[in-house]
């Protein structure tokens, strides 16, 4: 891969006449150049970002808990004959550490102070230093926003909205436990405006059937969707089971009923409201103009007590069509029943127990897969009851890790990222699905689409975190009305104040400090979810969010035209770039070069890498850098996860 650095500059060279043409940095300044101030701060309200940090009590406890998932997974190695990847030196591991747990690459001063610093336990400690940051929250974020289809489409018709994905962000700065939170999103109820959490029941909202199968598939790795029609062909479940374990949340309602006769007296207060507005807005027709106020504030979610039957196709022997489904978990231990606990907060209970054989390990499992690049059990959401994990003595182990900490993500990270397997260096050989894989290190990655995003606002903005997407309460505290007391023309009031915050002149002038060419510059986890698709995000792979984990890290030509000319490569170069401004504050030429591969790669150049890039420089003078910088940032070795 250094290879392919050097090999890159020769061809940076060779094509030196269209890269001068580009806005590349004169860098025929002064080296003493003092760097411009940052951008003031946004003009509207942020949110208090508060950030759950590790207990430093548990440090001891960590390491030793590291060092034993280590013990298991050297005896695989002397089982199967395995010889482990060497160490990752220093410049490996920092840029691996910032990637995994916050999603972006160091800073320049970042790695060379964790390059200088000769402590002993500069490793854990740096872990310690990242995990507490509010880019991990924000890493993490982007993770479960691919895997519960996060989008800021405004609720009207039932779809969540800013608010709920606003609380999931929220909810994992805090550190909630994650049987604290799953259980929560699936017991939520009430208006979404007041109640966030009825957002995860809301994303499917009015398809009981399809919400039932996604959640199973995502907080207990099973598939039962096939079971819907018939009965599973490749696992153990019938079409009666998935239609008992459905009937738990069956009875929950996502509406108001606009006619109801003790809310709104009888009357549909949604016609009575289209009749009133129509005489106070001359232009209003009585269409949707004013749903994110008369439909948007009846979606919450309750539990009617319906009754799920089976179809009228219903075609095994097991059951009548038409009949009655009394409702059955699909593991045992079958639930123990409270007084007053309707069936959806019966099956939640149970879906997050410590017994729940699935619950603790789907989640111990997906937290692995996401250091290690392949879970212990592959797909992470297709488990049966044949399935056995790689080394089946450390997925028990890291279940019950996971049960200890109380279900505390970042305490588990913590122990994976101290582990001598983690801090291996990257295996390079494709690993070929269904082949077993003995964990000499973690595989080689490409970047997600967010942390290539990130990585890049890392090398350009002086202050990423210093921007924040605005804060749904904005737009909340004006759509949140009570539609039986308020009048028409308050409505009228709201909804005029309501455009003026969501135009797009309000969105520019508060982005108009942090925009390149267009661009928002933001954290990925600020931007809105999804992006369109002509996005550099979406071009390198982040989700459209309407299925599970539909992310990818496949390559595509639009995806080598952003890096080899678009405006995020550009941005780079710019003269008040973060990057050009580090470049002319270093005095010789050499220094210089160590500045560019710090900040890029997290490592000084080679012997030989420094020869090519100084013919470069000697060729193309102050423009021969921004053509190492090009060259550097369309490597490999800048794109994947070492």
């Amino acid at each position: 891969m250094f290879r392919t650095a050097c090999l890159t500059l020769k061809f940076a060279a060779l094509c030196g006449l269209l890269l001068i043409a580009t806005p590349s940095p004169s860098l025929a300044q002064k080296s003493g150049k003092k760097k411009p101030p940052p951008p003031p701060p946004p003009p509207v309200p942020v949110r208090r970002i508060v950030v759950d940090k590790v207990n430093p009590e548990e440090t001891t406890r960590a390491v030793a808990s590291a060092k034993l998932i280590d013990r298991m997974i050297n005896q695989n190695y002397t089982k199967y004959k395995v010889k482990p990847n060497e160490m990752t030196t220093d410049e490996q591991f920092v840029r691996r550490a910032y990637l995994d747990i916050t999603g972006t690459i160091p800073t320049f001063k970042q790695a060379r102070a964790f390059a200088i610093n000769k402590g002993s336990d500069k490793r854990q400690r740096l872990i310690d230093t990242l995990l507490n940051t509010p880019e991990a929250s924000g890493h993490l974020y982007n993770y479960w926003a691919d895997v519960l289809r996060l989008r800021d489409r405004e609720v009207t018709n039932n779809a969540p909205g800013k608010v709920y994905n606003e609380w999931v962000k929220e909810s994992l700065e805090k550190n909630v436990p994650y049987d604290q939170w799953v259980l929560e999103m699936l017991t939520a109820e009430g208006k979404y405006l007041d109640k966030p959490a009825t957002g995860y029941l809301l994303r499917d909202s009015g398809m009981p059937l399809d919400s039932m199968n996604n959640t199973v598939r995502i907080f207990l790795g099973t598939q039962i969707g096939c079971a819907q029609c018939h009965d599973h062909p490749f696992d153990k479940w019938r079409r009666k089971e998935f239609y008992e374990v459905a009937s738990y949340m069956y009875g929950t309602s996502y509406r108001m009923n606009a006619g109801d006769k003790q809310k709104f007296g009888g009357q549909n207060v949604v016609n009575k409201f289209r009749e009133e507005l129509k005489k106070i807005d001359e232009k209003y027709d009585g269409g949707g103009k004013y749903n994110r106020f008369l439909i948007g504030n009846l979606v919450e979610v309750s539990d009617t007590g319906r009754k799920l039957i089976l179809p009228d196709d219903y075609q095994y022997d097991d059951a009548k069509p038409k009949s009655a489904v009394n409702p059955r978990t699909i593991f045992d231990p079958q639930p123990q029943i409270s007084p007053g606990d309707t069936p959806r907060v019966v099956f939640a209970k149970w879906l997050t127990s410590p017994q729940n054989p699935r619950f603790a390990k789907t989640i111990a499992n997906r937290m692995w897969k996401r250091l290690f690049g392949i879970g212990q059990i592959e797909p992470v959401d297709d488990m049966m009851d044949e399935t056995v994990a790689e080394n089946p003595e450390l997925m028990n182990y890291l279940t019950s890790e996971m049960v200890r900490l109380k279900f505390d993500v970042k305490e588990y990270l913590r122990i994976l990222l101290n582990t001598e397997a983690y801090q291996r260096q990257a295996t390079f050989a494709e690993v070929i699905p269904g082949e077993e894989y003995h964990f000499p290190g973690p595989i080689l990655r490409r970047m997600s689409a967010e942390q290539v995003w990130d990585s890049f606002i890392t090398l350009a903005v002086y202050d990423p975190e210093q921007y924040q997407a605005e804060p749904a309460r904005v737009q909340t505290e004006l759509l949140n009305v009570d539609l039986a007391k308020i009048s028409p023309e308050e409505i009228f009031k709201r909804d005029e104040e309501l455009r003026e915050v969501t135009n797009s002149k309000h969105r520019d002038a508060r982005n108009k400090n942090y925009t390149y060419q267009g661009v928002l510059l933001a954290r990925a986890a600020e931007q809105p979810a999804p992006m369109p698709a002509s996005h550099f995000l979406r071009q390198f792979g982040q989700s459209d969010r309407e299925s599970i984990e539909a992310s990818t890290t496949d390559g595509s030509v639009p995806q080598v035209l952003q890096m080899f000319n678009g405006t995020i490569t550009h941005m780079i170069l710019h003269p008040k770039s973060l990057m050009y401004s580090n470049v002319v504050l270093a005095k010789t030429p050499a220094e210089r070069l160590d500045v560019i591969f710090l900040s890029i790669l997290s490592r000084k150049p080679t012997a030989e890498e420094k020869e090519i890039a100084m013919e470069e420089i000697e060729q193309h003078k102050e423009a021969g850098y921004g053509n190492v910088i090009w060259s550097l940032v369309n490597t490999r070795e800048f794109l994947f996860v070492q």
